[in-house]
Formats: structure tokens, sequence, C-alpha cells
């Protein structure tokens, strides 16, 4: 490891700010070496035996004043890596390396959509000027003063920093068609990260198991690895059920996503919105080597010749404050029996976000373990009714859940409504395709929708 100076600071900023809601992408880190080096504009990830997380120091003083900054620009790198861009294209365009950063820079705002978190997108890119304004949110951002690009170059910006999903393939279609009409350059000094995108061959062992699945969910044209290789060598029945196969993860890949994305809408991620853990300052007991106030019996001691070196006393602590879980609600009536294996597997990977005990649902509340459900524990009078979930939230008080169901529950009782608009409670709502969205409206509930023809693998 780098005993550099630079490189140690910049190692403490990294690992004492880096989101605890990215676990994955921890131990991927944890498996870089982070040095700080001016060989590279902003930054970049080498490969081979001894792989490093190469960060300017220069780019870092100029442009991540804040720690949020520094976190998303760390987070920015690694997406590279994980999504193996080189293999997506037999030779990357420099039209296919602005797509990519579009994404990725996308889809962290939605990730961590509180100012602190976009701010390093906002101040890099002109939200005027195209093609970077396709790199930062709009501005006005999720409030009703949005202002997005014109034209067909607006609807690719709204389609990114919505909860729709946009291919590398439109991108690069957009900007290559609007650059021919226009004369426009893409300037590479504009983007973050690295892209000389070597491929990931080059990587260890253990670096590369990291790798596997933490981009399941992330929009591509085709993936080029392994789906190749497989149609190369099968038949024609045999290619075929393997697009089944790439098909349906790719389905199940996004169910996940969407379940994780209405997670975090309504969970608590820590200061600051990126999984700094908030601390407060409480009293405790402690001691000191004075006493505060003096007893009788410390006279009597120093008198004797046998001072107290250490005094009980009560003192101002800093303690993290214990972040609130989310609590699911998972319908299990009859009408969802179609969909549950593949929602249970979906589920499987978000246990980090949810509450231990996941609450199922039809015309009754069952609470089960986590750990009992992920077995396919399932408790179903087969019928449905909303309200004894929302008679649960209030009963047991709980501030943050997201209901995972098809909306056929009924209607919310318009005095549990009101009660839980005046507690606070913040709720999101996770349909399947065709679900019934109008039961969530009384709670004020985003809505998010599962892909179509869901099934388990």
């Amino acid at each position: 490891m780098s005993r550099d100076p630079a490189s140690a600071r910049l190692r403490g900023r990294i690992y004492d700010v880096f989101p605890v809601n990215e676990r994955n992408f921890a131990r991927l880190l944890a498996l870089l070496e982070i040095e700080a080096s001016g060989a590279v504009p902003t930054a970049a990830v080498t490969l081979g035996d001894r792989s490093r997380l190469l960060i300017n120091p220069r780019f870092v003083a100029d442009h991540c004043a804040t720690d949020h900054d520094l976190v998303m620009l760390v987070l920015h790198e690694l997406y590279h890596v994980v999504l193996g861009h080189s293999r997506l294209y037999p030779r990357v365009t420099p039209a296919q390396n602005w797509a990519f950063d579009c994404v990725i820079n996308a889809q962290l705002c939605l990730m961590y959509p509180q100012p602190q978190g976009t701010a390093l997108f906002r101040r890099l890119y002109d939200p005027d000027r195209f093609p970077e304004a396709l790199l930062r949110p709009p501005a006005g951002w999720r409030t009703d003063q949005e202002q997005w690009l014109p034209g067909r170059a607006g609807e690719v910006h709204r389609t990114l920093y919505s909860d729709r999903s946009v291919s590398y393939g439109d991108l690069h279609g957009l900007l290559a068609g609007v650059m021919e009409e226009s004369g426009w350059g893409l300037a590479g000094d504009r983007l973050l990260g690295d892209h000389g995108l070597a491929s990931v061959a080059g990587l260890p062992t253990d670096v590369l198991r990291e790798l596997r699945g933490l981009a399941a969910g992330w929009p591509m044209d085709t993936r080029r690895s392994g789906e190749d290789q497989a149609m190369g060598r099968c038949g024609a029945q045999d290619a075929s059920q393997a697009a089944s196969q790439v098909a349906l993860a790719r389905r199940n890949a996004e169910a996940v996503r969407t379940v994780r994305r209405a997670l975090l809408a309504v969970a608590d991620l820590g200061e600051g919105g990126l999984g700094v853990p908030t601390r407060a300052s409480a009293p405790a007991s402690g001691v000191l080597p004075y006493a505060p106030r003096p007893h009788r019996a410390d006279f009597v001691r120093l008198a004797l010749g046998s001072a107290v070196l250490l005094h009980p006393a009560t003192v101002v602590a800093e303690r993290p404050v214990p972040r609130e879980r989310v609590h699911l609600y998972l319908d299990v009536s009859g009408s969802m029996g179609w969909c549950l294996p593949a929602v249970y597997a979906a589920l499987a990977p978000l246990g980090d976000l949810v509450h231990p005990q996941v609450h199922l649902f039809s015309t009754a509340v069952h609470d089960v373990e986590w750990r009992v459900l992920l077995r396919g524990a399932c408790v179903s009078t087969c019928g449905t009714d909303v309200a004894p979930v929302t008679s649960h939230l209030l009963a047991h008080r709980i501030r943050r859940a997201v209901l995972l169901t098809d909306g056929f529950v009924g209607r919310v009782p318009a005095d549990h409504a009101r009660a839980l608009s005046k507690r606070g409670t913040r709720c999101a709502v996770v349909l399947t395709a065709n679900g019934n969205a109008r039961f969530a409206d009384p709670l004020s509930a985003r809505v998010w929708r599962l892909p179509d023809e869901l099934r388990a693998s």
C-alpha cells in the first residue's frame, strides 16, 4: 500500500464517508489500492495483479470540496469497471463513451437525488449546453421548475432522469445523429473517469468475484460476454433457450432494481442521504480527572492523603443514531400466486435495506423473519384487504414502509390515511405490471411497477 501522504488522506476521506448501504461496492473498493496520481485527469482503475484506484488530487481539490462529491467520483469510476463497457462494442467511439457517462451519472443521481449527491455533476456541466447537459440533472430537477432540453434531446434527458430506462444504443444514436447534423464535437475531457475501457479480463480473481451481479439491472444493448459465445456453439434450439434465459434474467434483474428504488425512496439513508451515519450528542455516564461537584467524601479522602484520581460524572458524548429499517408488506393473496416465486427471488439481494421482520398480508398481517421468508414461507388467507396493513402501520408506529402488491386490495380507510399522514409515515408501493395503483392515492405513495411476464428462473 502506498505510504504517500496524499494517498493516505484520500483513503481516509473515502473510507470515512463511503455509503454504508453500498456494501458490494465497499467490498470491491477494499480490493483496490487507492493512490493519488497526477497521471490521470480525474480517476482510473488500473488492471493486472496489482489493481489500483488512481485519483487526481488536483481534481479533488478543485471539484470535490465535500465528501459527497468525492463519493460520487469514486462510485462513477467503480461503475465503469463493474459494467465492463469494453465488452459491449468491439471498438468504443467518443459518442459511446458519452453514452456510458450519461447513463452512469443519471443512475447515480436517481440513487442519491439529494442536492449533496447531485452537486458534483451540477457544477461540472452546463444545463443549457448540449450534449454536456445530458451528464447532469436538469435545472430545477424534481421541482415544478424543471428545465429540460428541447426536442429529441429533451426526450432522452427526461428518460434518463426518470424511473424509465434508456439504453446505451438509444443515447449513442441520439448523440451521433445530432453531432452529424450540428457539426458539434464530443470533447473527451468533459467526462469523468477512465475511458480507456480496458477489458475486465485483466483483473484478479478476487476482484472479478465482487463484480458478478453488481450491474444486473443497468441499461445496455446486449450482453456480449458469454451470450455471444453460447450462440456460436449451440444449435438453433439451444440458442433459443439461451436467449430465453437471458431475457428472463434481465426481467428478474429489473425487478430487483425496481424494488430497490422503492426501498431507497423511503429509507433512512443517514446524514446527507449518502449513507453517512447520523450522530447526536447525548448525556452518558463517564469519569473525569476532577470532581465537577465535590462531595463530602472527597474532602475526607483528601485530608487522609488518598485523593481519588477519577471521579464519576455525567458527560456529553456523541453517538451514532440508530437508523430505521424499511418495513416490507408483501401481498400473498391468491391473485399474487403466479409471481410470488419470482418476487421472493427478487427480494433475496435486498436484505440490507429491509427490516428483519417481513409482513405478509392477505386479509390479515403475519410477521415472518427475513431468513424464513427466503426459504419460501407464505402464510395467506387467500383474500386481500389493505385495512389490516394500515392498521398494523399505526399500531406499531411504523414510519417507513413499502407495499408490494397487485393493487387489488380494497380502499384505505379514511381515518387510517389521516392518522398516517399526521404521523409523517412514508410509504412507497411496488405493483405488478398490470396492478391497480388507485388504492395508493390516500397514502400519497409513489408507485413503481414490476416488469411484464415476471417469473422465477
